[in-house]
């Protein structure tokens, strides 16, 4: 990753592919030892699933189309093992509910570690369409840097 210049997650995806093609050995190995199918798309989907998409709201945009592919064939490899249900979504509709459902309990839990980041809720004196929330995220990157410091290493 370079933060600075041109963002390049190949290495990345590559590290995570190695890492979920391990995973999904090890759980090859624990279907031998007999356990049943349902605990086995429990076990994939809290091991490889979550390795696909652990911090994938800060870096999922920034992949190309090719790496995204990648960290899909992964998936469909699981569903082709059987260890994960055919109807299962893909990567991006599972990140995506995934957010919406980090908001929704970081908009209604107040005492969710993020809820004092949004901002007060808005309000405007024409009739416009119904929105989804009445609240507004921070423009300034600025306020997000004050409450958490992190640092990005390659």
């Amino acid at each position: 990753m370079n933060i600075l210049g041109q963002s390049h997650f190949h290495n990345h995806v590559s590290v995570v592919v190695e890492k979920t093609a391990r995973s999904l050995y090890v759980i090859k190995a624990i279907r031998a030892h007999g356990l049943d199918w349902t605990a086995l798309w429990d076990v994939t989907r809290a091991t490889v699933v979550s390795q696909l998409l652990y911090g994938s709201p800060a870096w999922w945009e920034f992949l190309k189309a090719d790496e995204k592919c990648r960290l899909q064939s992964v998936v469909k490899m699981a569903q082709w093992y059987r260890y994960h249900p055919t109807q299962f979504k893909t990567l991006d509709e599972l990140r995506q509910e995934l957010d919406e459902n980090l908001f929704h309990s970081t908009r209604y839990n107040l005492h969710h570690v993020l809820n004092r980041l949004l901002l007060h809720i808005i309000g405007s004196g024409y009739k416009l369409r119904q929105r989804a929330h009445n609240l507004t995220l921070p423009s300034d990157v600025r306020v997000f840097l004050e409450c958490y410091s992190w640092t990005c290493t390659n």
